[in-house]
């Protein structure tokens, strides 16, 4: 979803009538500009912005306060923020006849730029909360699978468990969207096996360099189609020991991750908080399971979009790339990113796929492809 900041105007004319009046040729001031021309505004930390409202007459007296604190008495004004967050800049201008007063709205960013010490690829993880899977508490679904994708891809490689099981990660600089792809996650699919996540990303707006802003999806080719069920809802209960593990959905669905004689352990995590239950929500994508020509089970992949999601360009790069301009809201519109600084992956089917487990979304790490090709 694209998250939009306005530059709020708002311009009300106050009249002062008295009877005694100290300048009786004086004419009431009337606004004619604002002082800046767009009506949405975004200021990048370390940049400065000047506002000259442009008004009917002269020799008024003018105020300025950020925040409600006074900051100027001048017919401009000039804003330096010094960290960032949401400014209310009000502005009055009067005379004897009456005033004019604006209020502007601007919100200050933090874009960390690209250096020559830039790594290409992920830097921190943020946290791993896998759904209940056969890979879960062992190999490929355990934190230290979470921590061996960071940096450049080593063929580690991470379960994020059934539907809506997540890892969020980060980079050490802001990913800026960019004409074309902007980055890559990579995974393990091949042909017949497209066991597809769904990508969010989040911008750093409050700048605390924690991944703890708005989250947006990517909108793959599956979002928009009547199969597609947006905010869907699953409930995995712990079964405490080697059994299948329930679930029910908000769809009015029951079922199990069912658990097979190659994985012989508890499929719920055991290292998250929540051992009783735990529940996910996202995007859940239409079930792609059939078989092929041999009655083998596969996981047909999907256009594109998503990840651990074959595709002939999967079969050269090992990952599928992303485009920041596909990021949506929770209504399903576009919304504009100044950049991404952090992306969460999680499994985006439920299926059971019999002799083959649970359907589980499996990534080897991520890398911005503008450094990639530098």
């Amino acid at each position: 979803m694209k998250l939009k900041y306005y530059f709020l105007l708002s311009c009300s004319i106050l009249f002062f009538l008295t009877s005694c009046s100290d300048d009786e040729d004086a004419v009431l001031p009337v606004l004619n500009s604002s002082g800046l021309e767009k009506n949405e505004l975004e200021l990048k930390l370390g940049e400065s912005l000047s506002i000259s409202p442009k008004i009917n007459t002269d020799d008024l007296d003018y105020q300025w306060l950020v925040n409600d604190k006074a900051v100027s008495n001048e017919a401009t004004y000039t804003f330096n923020p010094d960290a960032v967050g949401t400014y209310t800049i009000k502005f009055n201008a009067s005379n004897s006849s009456g005033s004019v007063d604006c209020q502007y709205q601007i919100v200050v960013i933090k874009v960390r730029t690209k250096t020559d010490e830039s790594s290409a690829y992920l830097t921190s993880l943020f946290e791993y909360k896998p759904a209940p899977g056969q890979f879960v508490n062992e190999g490929y679904g355990l934190m230290k699978d979470a921590e061996a994708i960071l940096g450049k891809p080593k063929y580690g490689l991470v379960s994020l468990g059934g539907f809506g099981g997540y890892i969020s990660l980060g980079f050490d600089h802001t990913l800026i969207d960019e004409e074309g792809d902007d980055f890559i996650v990579y995974g393990n699919a091949f042909k017949g096996s497209s066991e597809a996540g769904i990508v969010m990303v989040s911008f750093d707006y409050n700048g605390n360099g924690k991944a703890d802003d708005a989250w947006f999806e990517l909108a793959g080719s599956e979002y928009n189609k009547d199969e597609v069920i947006h905010n869907y809802e699953i409930t995995y209960t712990n079964p405490k020991t080697y059994a299948d593990v329930p679930w029910t959905d908000n769809q009015g669905n029951t079922g199990f991750v069912k658990i097979n004689d190659w994985h012989e352990h508890n499929y719920y995590p055991e290292f998250i908080d929540e051992q009783d239950e735990i529940t996910f929500t996202g995007t859940l994508l239409p079930n792609n399971k059939g078989t092929n020509d041999m009655g083998w089970i596969v996981y047909n992949e999907f256009e594109k979009g998503y990840v651990d999601n074959y595709s002939e360009e999967y079969a050269e790069l090992k990952g599928n790339k992303f485009d920041i301009s596909w990021a949506v809201n929770n209504k399903g519109e576009k919304v504009k990113l100044p950049g991404v600084d952090f992306i969460k992956v999680y499994t985006a089917v439920n299926i059971d796929g019999g002799i083959l487990g649970e359907a589980s979304t499996e990534i080897m790490g991520a890398a911005d492809i503008s450094l990639l090709e530098e």
